[in-house]
């Protein structure tokens, strides 16, 4: 199963390559108190583009996906599944599965994770069993190894080094650090964030690396940092207090079942996703509590740490609800043809017509003052 490891294996990396733990200076990092962000109108966002997914019989997918692209194509990803990775071209034609699971010829065993190189290379991570795979997707028939490790890992991203990280996420005994660092051929150079708590968990399977040019972060379940990736290594630099929502001091400390309890009695928060442009970081907060599942959407500048924020749905009911990218101050977001049909009242453009299916759309917006 995906969550076996040999423990030899974790006790040779940890103690014969670099480890990093969490030592930065609390000046460096900015703070920011949830409960005291600023409530945005969301009538202040304009659109500017609207790209339909075509979607058929064969490509139908939920309402957790995951998007990547090259200068050509998009590739998504739906994480209720992860049976494939579909491409749409610039414009949104279905182009058919770039890569997908089964046993035929040129198919995967395992999908977890998948990435765009620099050179517009589709690469995807299989892991199954004790052993993690990143493959390339030479065609839709070839696929090529380009390296198999022993970190078990559920999530990847190409740093501008060439080489790779990988998470593996709160996995004791299994996983011994959550993230490493590893050359172009798997070997291990550097670990980050030691598992150094108390109770076994499952990886949960979550999207961990948030690329934006050159700049690249990192947030995971159960934890309010975000993190940046450079030379200097894997840093803190944003904190976010949740307030009423933080997880309970105790909850590393105690039994893994009585935790959850607690979770689920008290509420909790916990990041979704992160992006940034120059000027800011938009984090995508998903929040449990007895009244129900929601998300506060978190705009935060990057000079002065001023906040404001947006609410949406845990089951993406609302069009600015999903953000999936944010670049020189323009937040893509994805959303369905039957939500924006409803926030438009039925007036669309002539691009988003009625089909068979309930289709996505990449929805590209500004935030005006």
């Amino acid at each position: 199963m995906y969550f076996r490891l040999s423990l030899i294996f974790i006790l040779i990396t940890f103690f014969s390559c670099k480890t990093n733990s969490e030592k930065v200076s609390d000046e460096s990092i900015l703070h920011v108190e949830l409960e005291e962000s600023e409530l945005m109108n969301i009538e202040k966002f304009e659109i500017l583009e609207l790209i339909p997914l075509e979607t058929n019989q064969f490509n139908l997918m939920g309402l957790d996906l995951r998007v990547h692209q090259n200068e050509e194509s998009y590739y998504v990803m739906d994480i209720g599944t992860r049976d494939a990775v579909h491409q749409f071209s610039s414009d949104g034609k279905y182009l058919g599965a770039a890569a997908s699971i089964g046993e035929g010829p040129g198919q995967l065993l395992g999908l977890q994770d998948f990435q765009i190189d620099n050179e517009g290379n589709l690469l995807v991570l299989s892991s199954l069993g004790d052993k993690s795979t990143i493959i390339k997707i030479e065609d839709v028939a070839r696929l090529t190894t380009v390296f198999e490790t022993d970190y078990l890992a559920g999530s990847f991203t190409i740093p501008s080094s060439g080489n790779f990280l990988l998470a593996g996420g709160y996995n004791l005994p299994i996983v011994a650090n959550r993230v490493v660092l590893t050359d172009s051929i798997g070997i291990i150079q550097s670990t980050f964030l030691p598992n150094d708590y108390e109770n076994e968990m499952l990886p949960m399977g979550e999207r961990n690396f948030y690329e934006s040019g050159e700049n690249l972060l990192y947030s995971e379940i159960f934890n309010n940092r975000v993190y940046e990736y450079s030379e200097a290594g894997l840093m803190p630099i944003l904190e976010i207090d949740m307030g009423k929502y933080s997880l309970p001091d105790n909850f590393w400390d105690v039994d893994l079942m009585v935790g959850f309890s607690r979770l689920q009695e008290n509420g909790f928060a916990t990041i979704k996703s992160v992006f940034e442009d120059d000027s800011n970081y938009l984090v995508n907060i998903h929040i449990q509590s007895k009244a129900g599942s929601f998300k506060k959407l978190l705009l935060i500048n990057k000079e002065t740490g001023n906040s404001n924020y947006w609410d949406g749905t845990s089951s993406e009911e609302e069009v600015y609800s999903d953000p999936i990218a944010m670049e020189n101050g323009e937040i893509t977001f994805l959303t369905y043809h039957s939500v924006l049909k409803k926030k438009l009242e039925g007036d669309l453009p002539p691009n988003l017509q009625e089909m068979n299916y309930d289709y996505p759309i990449l929805l590209t917006t500004k935030i005006n003052d």
